[in-house]
């Protein structure tokens, strides 16, 4: 699989020109606040939002939310679809924040569920590289969890998908100074988070070369793994695909 790198403006971006949205049928695993469901329903998918925070999932049924988009407390080990009905399965910032030990079963579950014949798994992640990463990795560091989803990515079943892309693209980040940066990362209340790291000086310091003018800018680095099922050609003696 050979990387491609492509300019996007921004997640959704990535996602509408990378899948087709319109008259789909669309699991979204982890759906967190449910901004990103309901961006996908007003470009036309029928989207089946799952999220297994019990608190949250109430959050997002009480939205009010209707139409194309129903939220549901779920998990992503046991989605309440039938096999074989789903166009596309989206997993945005979520395999990474599952238990190692989960990710296998999460991705067997999208299967599932995946039409056999184009169907669409959509698994986007922040990419461990770059200055922004590097930045934050200081006090942030989830390099191993993303290194554990990439490797049950390639322990998926090999006659499920016919083709498998790998995309990068990078998003600008700006901040008015380092007390906006740091609010970000402590309004999302990450326990993982080591709060004497962030506001060390070596972190201060690298965040101070991202000044452009009055404000600070970076490019985060962002990795969108996009697989399509079909009908996988038996292996020819030699164990070379067979022509077709």
């Amino acid at each position: 699989m050979t990387p491609e790198h492509i300019k996007f403006d921004s997640d959704i971006e990535a996602l509408e020109r990378l899948v087709p949205l319109n008259g789909r049928r669309v699991v979204h695993v982890g759906c967190g606040d449910g901004a990103l469901s309901l961006a996908l329903a007003k470009r036309g998918a029928t989207v089946l939002a799952v999220e297994a925070d019990a608190e949250r999932a109430r959050a997002n049924r009480a939205s009010g939310a209707a139409g194309r988009l129903t939220f549901v407390e779920g998990f992503a080990q046991n989605l309440p679809q039938n096999d074989g009905t789903v166009d596309c399965v989206v997993m945005a910032d979520f395999l990474s924040r599952v238990e190692a030990y989960d990710m296998d079963e999460c991705l067997s579950e999208a299967c599932r569920v995946l039409k056999e014949i184009d169907g669409l798994l959509y698994v986007s992640d922040y990419d461990t590289s770059g200055s922004y990463d590097d930045m934050v990795r200081m006090f942030y560091d989830q390099s191993a969890e993303r290194a554990w989803a990439l490797d049950a990515l390639l322990r998926m079943p090999q006659d499920v998908f016919v083709t498998a892309r790998e995309i990068h693209y990078g998003l600008k980040r700006q901040f008015a100074d380092f007390d906006a940066f740091a609010g970000k990362f402590m309004a999302a209340g990450d326990s993982d988070i080591i709060v004497e790291n962030m506001n060390s000086e070596y972190v201060r310091a690298l965040f101070e070369q991202g000044r452009k003018g009055n404000v600070f800018q970076f490019e985060q680095a962002r990795r969108v793994n996009l697989y399509r099922t079909g009908i996988v050609a038996p292996a020819a003696p030699g164990g070379q695909p067979a022509a077709s």
